[in-house]
C-alpha cells in the first residue's frame, strides 16, 4: 500500500502538477477510500464462502446459523483492522486511542456483568444447537420463527408480525416446534341418536383418503374414539402425525373433509341448542 502511495503523490505532483499539500490531501482520500472497498469487498467474498462451506457441512439452518454469527465476528476484527489502516494513512497515533480504549472497556466490563451474560447464554445456545434462524420455538408463551440472532439477542416472528426481541440470557424454558413431526389433533361431535358401531366402521376408508389427499401427512391418521359426552354431542377425535409445523393446516383440512364425510354418511353434527316448554295454566 505504501507504494501505491507513492505512485499516486507522484502523479499528482509531476503529472498534474498539484502542490505538496494538495497532493497528499487527495492521496490521502484515495487511499481511505482503497482500504474501505478492500473490507467491503473482502466481507462479501467472506459471507459468502463461509455461507456456502457451513451449509454444506451443518446443512441448511444450522450452517446459516453457524455462517452468520462468524461472519459478524470476522466483521469486527476486519474494521478494527481498516480502522487502525485508516488511522495510520492520517499519521495518527493510535498506541493513546489503544491504551484508552483497554481502561474504558475495564471500566465498561466490570457494568456490562448482563452484557456478558448474554454473550455466555448465546455461545451455549449454539454449542447446544438449541435452535437455529428459520425454526419455530416457542419461549414463555410467544411462538414464532426464529428470523435473526446472535451472541446477545434472539428476533422472534409471530403469525400475526409481532416480534419479540430476547436477551439469551433470559431463555429459561423454551420449546422447539421444528426438530420433529408434529400433530394434528381434530376433535368433532355428533348426535347422540348416532349408531357409533356405524360410525366406526366407517372411519378407516375416511382416514385412508386423508392420507392420501394431504401431502403433509406423513402417517396414516388414527380415530381415537369417543373422547367426551358434552351436553349436546357425542365428542370424537382423530389424529394424524404430520410435517414439521403443518399441523395446524393439516387440522383445518381435516375439518373441512370431515364435514363432509359426516354428511355424506347422513351423521348430525350436532350444535348447542334451548328447549323451552311453557307450563299451562288453567
Amino acid at each position: 500500500m505504501q507504494y501505491l502511495r507513492t505512485l499516486l503523490e507522484d502523479l499528482f505532483n509531476d503529472t498534474l502538477g498539484l502542490s505538496g499539500g494538495w497532493s497528499s490531501f487527495i492521496t490521502t482520500l484515495i487511499m481511505i477510500a482503497v482500504w474501505v472497498i478492500i473490507a467491503v469487498v473482502l466481507l462479501a467474498l467472506m459471507r459468502r464462502f463461509i455461507t456456502q462451506r457451513f451449509i454444506r457441512i451443518k446443512g441448511d439452518a444450522r450452517g446459516k446459523t453457524l455462517a452468520r454469527l462468524l461472519s459478524g465476528l470476522l466483521a469486527v476484527v476486519i474494521w478494527f483492522m481498516i480502522f487502525l489502516a485508516i488511522a495510520n494513512e492520517l499519521a495518527i497515533d493510535i498506541r493513546p486511542i489503544l491504551a484508552g480504549a483497554g481502561i474504558l472497556g475495564l471500566a465498561i466490563g466490570f457494568g456490562s456483568q448482563h452484557l456478558v451474560s448474554d454473550v455466555v447464554a448465546g455461545f451455549f445456545i449454539i454449542v447446544d444447537n438449541a435452535f437455529n434462524v428459520g425454526e419455530t420455538i416457542e419461549v414463555d408463551g410467544f411462538k414464532g420463527k426464529v428470523s435473526n440472532m446472535n451472541l446477545r439477542v434472539t428476533h422472534i416472528d409471530n403469525w400475526q408480525g409481532s416480534t419479540l426481541i430476547l436477551n439469551n440470557s433470559t431463555i429459561k424454558k423454551l420449546i422447539n416446534w421444528s426438530r420433529n413431526n408434529t400433530t394434528a389433533v381434530v376433535d368433532f361431535g355428533v348426535a347422540y341418536e348416532t349408531d357409533l358401531q356405524t360410525l366406526a366402521q366407517a372411519m378407516p376408508m375416511f382416514l385412508d383418503e386423508l392420507e392420501k389427499a394431504h401431502e403433509d401427512i406423513v402417517e396414516k391418521p388414527a380415530y381415537l374414539g369417543v373422547t367426551d359426552l358434552a351436553d349436546s354431542s357425542i365428542n370424537m377425535r382423530i389424529i394424524a402425525k404430520c410435517k414439521t409445523g403443518t399441523h395446524f393446516a393439516v387440522e383445518r383440512k381435516i375439518r373441512h373433509d370431515l364435514v363432509g364425510f359426516l354428511n355424506k354418511q347422513g351423521i348430525e353434527i350436532p350444535f348447542p341448542q334451548i328447549v323451552v316448554s311453557q307450563k299451562s295454566t288453567n
